[in-house]
């Protein structure tokens, strides 16, 4: 049997991932972060001044560019909020701000590959990989990821692999329509890219094609083992999330087999080596450990511990609003289900009750940071979880969509929490403006 290979992590090696971290959280600890009021990102001018301590600036962005064409940044944005290292606060003025956590201590005490390995964890399994996605095409690479790492891991490190079509099981076939998902993978250091220059091309500045990939030895190495023992649709919260469960534990079987078998089998891949058994462990078992003999002995050995919803008991105070001159003020407790805020929505604002309704947690319509009605086709359902488990903070915007065909709209905001003191036995309004408009009949906002 041969031995693993030992590989080496440092700030720079294999590429400038930990340096440029490093550089990230700095700036945000030294600095005043406000967010953009509708999409709650980091500013320009802040993004422009990040992105000049970086080991490899983008030159031709200006004070005016979008978080979208910082795609380093975008990344490092989305890791310490699903890592917690950071969270968003409200401030004064309606504004919300970036707060270092007691997690991010933490994470200084781990060691330089140890940090690797929780950036990993986080981006394999706690971030949004759509809300990723910034590119043109705006997909996110689940189907094929696995067979895509299966295939680097027979590459030939050093060796240039063009972006082009040749064949279904080629690993230039399989990357053409990953656009931003090809520099995260080369941040992790997986390979290297170049972009493809467009002349006169016609297409926006998002859109992100690649000429070709180099893959390096660490990624050659790690690939097949990340994608065999972790593999994506059991890991990736947030794609479970989308498929109806919201406390899923990382790495426990898809309970959907169907789907399960879908994101094995596409696309088909022709195997130039007899497959590899690798222990892909139990559920609960660490991300890091299928990686631990690839490096020095006691280099791996600990990471930051996850944590699930907290319960925070107490009174919740509710302003449901159909426009600015139009709304009512909701107190529950935290024992109470999303379901008993639809239903006291739908009482104070005298609706019927007779539709299919979703809350949208992060404010968007559509996304998939939601809890919908019980007699939807998916959840998860508002009928199980509670107010207090939410993870809810002051300022919050929560959309609560109503009603798929005429899309009643409700602006829902956490006003206050108050964690001591009475609590309401059942939800009750306590204040309101405006009279209710007729559910059937013509409203202007």
């Amino acid at each position: 049997m041969s031995k693993l290979p030992i590989l080496n992590i440092n700030e720079t090696k294999p590429m400038p991932l930990l340096r440029d971290f490093t550089a990230f959280i700095k700036y945000l600890k030294t600095h005043h972060i406000v967010l953009t009021p509708t999409s709650e990102i980091i500013c320009r001018k802040d993004l422009f001044e990040i992105n000049q301590e970086m080991a490899c600036p983008i030159m031709d962005n200006t004070p005016r560019t979008d978080q979208k064409f910082y795609p380093l940044l975008h990344l490092f944005y989305h890791l310490v909020l699903a890592g917690k290292l950071f969270q968003k606060v409200p401030e004064k003025g309606n504004k919300l701000v970036l707060k270092k956590t007691e997690r991010l201590q933490l994470f200084d005490e781990l060691n330089i590959v140890e940090r690797y390995f929780f950036l990993l964890e986080t981006f394999w399994v706690d971030t949004n990989w759509e809300e990723l996605q910034c590119g043109y095409l705006g997909r996110a690479p689940f189907l094929g990821v696995k067979v895509v790492l299966t295939t680097l891991g027979e590459q030939k490190p050093g060796k240039k692999t063009r972006l082009v079509w040749t064949d279904i099981s080629d690993l230039g076939n399989m990357l053409h329509d990953w656009e931003y998902f090809l520099l995260y993978f080369s941040y992790f250091g997986f390979w290297e890219v170049k972009r493809k220059v467009m002349k006169k091309s016609g297409y926006p500045k998002s859109y992100f094609l690649a000429e070709s990939i180099t893959p390096l030895p660490f990624g050659v190495t790690i690939a097949p083992i990340l994608g065999e023992t972790r593999k994506l649709i059991n890991w990736n919260l947030a794609k479970r999330r989308e498929f109806g469960e919201w406390k899923a534990t990382p790495g426990s079987p898809f309970p959907d087999k169907e789907l399960y078998e879908l994101f094995e089998q596409l696309p088909k891949h022709r195997r130039s080596k007899e497959e590899i058994k690798r222990d892909k462990g139990k559920t609960g078992d660490p991300f890091f450990l299928p990686f631990v003999p690839l490096f020095r002995k006691g280099e791996l050995r600990k990471t930051l511990p996850r944590e699930g919803a907290k319960f925070v008991d107490g009174a919740y105070i509710f302003k449901v609003a159909l426009a600015g001159n139009l709304w009512r003020r909701i107190e529950m407790s935290g024992n109470h289900t999303l379901l008993d805020l639809h239903c006291v929505i739908q009482k104070t604002y005298k609706f019927d009750d007779d539709h299919l309704y979703s809350f949208f947690m992060d404010g968007k319509r559509l996304s998939r940071e939601r809890f919908t009605s019980p007699y939807d086709d998916k959840g998860p359902y508002v009928d199980e979880v509670r107010v207090g488990e939410l993870g809810l903070f002051v300022g919050q915007k929560i959309l609560y969509l109503f009603d798929y065909g005429d899309e009643w709209r409700f602006q829902v905001k956490l006003e206050e929490m108050r964690t001591s003191g009475p609590k309401p036995s059942k939800p009750k309004i306590i204040e309101k403006k405006g009279k209710a408009p007729e559910q059937y009949g013509y409203f202007e906002e």
